[in-house]
């Protein structure tokens, strides 16, 4: 079964690859995915891993990299900064979620014979829907610091070449920044959770929408970070 799944998620992958990057290529040095549209033109492209200088030749409608030279002189900076604050937002933004799904859990419990059992889950409520707004707000936050960190990074170390993983990146930042703001807006104004309780107020159609417009961002969010960090990692370590 994992397989399997594993075997739809590279398909689709590949597809949405094609779709937006157009026709791609391994380097040769260290096998990072590249798109040929990142090329200049002179149909040259620098690999953003390894530094191999790259001409691409189309030989029969396949293309064909040729390694020209390797880029020795590009910027080390001694402080990673970007890889190190990418910690913050991908380690607290899950336990945002999965303090969402447990409250959601405890409102959908409260109203049945069940949510008698849970009382000392339920009196805690409010305390766990202020945890989760702070660790959002962390999370978020920090992620502004992030997304400022690459962009340096990307002017400083990759002189603002446009590889597709830079542009995915910026692209899918600026998204969840988006996300995260709204389920911070949703929470802070009590649209979500009861100030009382700190349970989901699922018995108005308001509170209803609110609820699932809150935790759609939350579970968008979690693929786009998700997606944020493995394009990142490659653009470290390499495919």
């Amino acid at each position: 079964m994992i397989d399997i799944l594993r075997k739809l998620i590279e398909r689709t992958s590949a597809k949405l690859m094609r779709r937006f990057c157009g026709r791609t290529f391994a380097c040769p040095v260290c096998h990072l995915v590249l798109a040929a549209i990142d090329a200049n033109g002179n149909g040259l492209l620098v690999c953003p891993v390894c530094g191999a200088v790259l001409e691409i030749e189309d030989v029969y409608g396949h293309i064909v990299p040729v390694v020209l030279d390797m880029e020795l002189h590009r910027p080390q900076p001694k402080a990673r900064l970007h890889p190190l604050a990418t910690h913050l937002p991908i380690g607290l933004f899950p336990f945002a979620l999965l303090g969402a799904a447990v409250l959601l859990l405890a409102s959908v419990l409260a109203g049945t014979g069940i949510g008698v059992t849970l009382a000392g889950a339920v009196q805690g409520a409010p305390v766990l829907a202020d945890a989760v707004l702070v660790l959002l707000v962390v999370s978020v936050g920090s992620a502004l610091a992030t997304f400022a960190s690459g962009l340096w990074d990307w002017s400083f170390r990759y002189r603002r070449r446009p590889y597709w993983q830079i542009r995915l990146k910026i692209a899918f930042s600026a998204a969840f920044l988006a996300l995260g703001g709204l389920a911070i807006a949703l929470h802070a104004a009590g649209l979500v959770f009861a100030a009382g309780s700190g349970l989901m107020e699922l018995g108005s159609p308001l509170g209803v929408l609110a609820g699932l417009l809150y935790l759609g961002a939350l579970s968008v969010g979690m693929v786009v970070l998700a997606t944020l960090g493995h394009v990142g990692g490659t653009l470290v370590f390499g495919r």
